[in-house]
């Protein structure tokens, strides 16, 4: 599964690295794409991911790191 978010206080290739490192903390996550120029990072996952937990763990890195408009495919 595939899940995309947008995080508009993304801005650097540090701030790529932590939703990375932070990504790869969730045995559920089999991929991580961050792309800075349009802020989104695509996520492959399997099915029973928590999305919501997830979401929080990335928001705990600092109110910069908002996620928005989870799409899934």
């Amino acid at each position: 599964m595939q899940t995309t978010f947008s995080i508009p206080g993304m801005h650097c290739a540090s701030c790529a690295s932590l939703i990375k490192d932070v990504s790869s903390e969730f045995s559920e996550v089999t991929d991580t794409n961050v792309d800075l120029e349009r802020k989104i990072v695509t996520l492959i996952h399997e099915d029973d991911f928590d999305i919501d937990q997830w979401k929080a763990s990335i928001e705990e890195l600092g109110s910069e790191y908002s996620v928005h408009s989870p799409s899934a495919s």
